[in-house]
């Protein structure tokens, strides 16, 4: 009996995964544990391995698919082994688009499901589906599928929805027909002889300036999905200060140059900042906390977030119980983590359960900038550049180099006032780094 190759759960909040890469092909053979694809969810890239020895009969779904976990994606067997059974539900629904008998039968089966449905709108809808075929198809072609109805089952679009609509558009001129094939929208009416469609028609089209088009998919869907959630279900007010980073930037130059112990040559700003937060955040318990409906959940143990920019998008790894880690092993866990998240090699369990992150684009030249919220958290620290800010000294102006800050808070769980204490003590911890380090 053949056996599927399920798309498993990676997490709790994990609803679909990225087919990133097919390792092995349709027709090979293939041993139990041996890798077969990779995948990539919003933490993670992770790799499938073969459930069991045999032939790769199938593969369900190809490249760059964005598919619901616990789908079967593929199967092994024996060659020629029927398999039928274990197509995922849209994947047979595409194979038998073309065979008429097949749909009417499909559509006589939903028929009563249909009439017992409350109506719907055009838009809901297309978003019942598209079959693959009939994606495809679209976009080679230039076709907004809002515009097309679909005659498969549940108002589904499928492959010969999308050739009726082509084969009732005006002729195309071979220019024009480049055009298409640029990325260029079907336009509305041609200025050729008989209605024809040039390249000039295209011209007036808005989406002629497009160089690229690509659907959110993975890590970017994730993000762009949590940012605007994040924006729309909590009330976020950003605080803005700066710290005197003095003392921290001779104390940098001191581990660089120092002969005792070189390990510390590598503690670098980002470092010492993310030290004095920990030691800050025990006195200030509502910054380190967690919102859960009408809920406020403070935590002892501090489990520091911090981002990192990757080539696949924005990732939070998160360091465990930070409050028990010194400078040095602090360091030592930042850059792992970062570069676990750079490589692909970071763990789903390492990119949860923060309870306060930061985030510092002082390195890109940044003055001050609007963090968003990391929902459950309810704070997030924006660290920028190191300016030089005047201040008196007596009848002296000097120039001292502060770094700026902007806290992020939810104000529905922590007041203006407590946030600001909290920049405050974060300000000095800062300013007295090797004391607090000596502590």
């Amino acid at each position: 009996m053949a056996t599927a190759v399920i798309m498993p759960r990676q997490g709790n909040t994990v609803e679909s995964c990225l087919l990133l890469e097919w390792k092995k092909q349709k027709g090979e053979k293939v041993s139990e544990g041996e890798i077969i694809c990779e995948v990539e969810t919003d933490k993670a890239v992770f790799e499938i391995e073969a459930p069991a020895t045999g032939v790769l009969l199938d593969t369900f779904f190809d490249e760059g698919a964005d598919i619901p976990v616990l789908t079967n994606i593929a199967v092994i067997g024996k060659t020629g082994e029927s398999y039928d059974e274990l197509r995922p539900v849209a994947e047979a629904a595409d194979e038998a688009e073309n065979t008429e008998d097949i749909i009417n039968t499909e559509k006589e089966t939903v028929t009563k499901d249909v009439k017992e449905t409350a109506t719907v709108s055009k838009e809901d809808k297309h978003k019942r589906g598209i079959s693959p075929r009939a994606k495809r198809l679209a976009s080679k072609e230039g076709v907004d599928v809002h515009s097309v109805a679909g005659s498969g089952p549940m108002d589904r679009i499928i492959e010969r929805d999308i050739v009726s609509v082509l084969n009732s558009r005006e002729p195309l001129t071979p220019a024009a027909k480049e055009k298409l094939s640029q990325g260029g929208t079907y336009p509305s009416g041609g200025s050729g002889i008989g209605d024809r469609i040039t390249s000039k028609d295209f011209a007036t089209s808005v989406s002629n300036d497009i160089i690229r088009e690509e659907e959110l998919k993975g890590v970017r869907k994730i993000i762009a999905e949590r940012m605007l959630a994040s924006l729309q279900n909590s009330a976020q007010l950003t605080l803005n200060s700066t710290a005197d980073v003095s003392s921290m930037l001779a104390l940098r130059e001191t581990f660089k140059n120092s002969k005792l112990d070189n390990r510390f040559a590598k503690v670098n700003i980002n470092d010492l900042l993310m030290y004095a937060v920990v030691k800050t955040l025990p006195k200030h318990p509502v910054i380190n906390s967690l919102m859960s409906g009408n809920k406020i959940q403070y935590y002892e143990n501090i489990h520091l977030g911090f981002a990192v920019d990757t080539e696949r998008g924005l990732m939070v790894p998160t360091i465990k119980n930070a409050q028990n880690y010194g400078v040095l092993e602090l360091s030592n866990e930042i850059k792992r983590l970062s570069t676990a998240c750079r490589e692909n090699k970071i763990q789903v369990e390492e990119l949860s359960g923060g309870t306060f992150t930061v985030t510092n684009l002082g390195n890109m030249g940044i003055d001050d900038f609007t963090p968003v919220l990391n929902l459950p958290q309810t704070a997030i620290l924006g660290i920028s550049r190191v300016n030089l800010k005047p201040l008196q000294a007596g009848n002296e102006i000097k120039f001292v180099p502060h770094i700026g800050f902007s806290l992020t808070i939810n104000h529905q769980v922590i007041d203006g006032a407590d946030g600001a204490r909290f920049l405050m003590d974060l300000a000095d911890a800062v300013k007295e780094i090797n004391l607090l380090i000596a502590l």
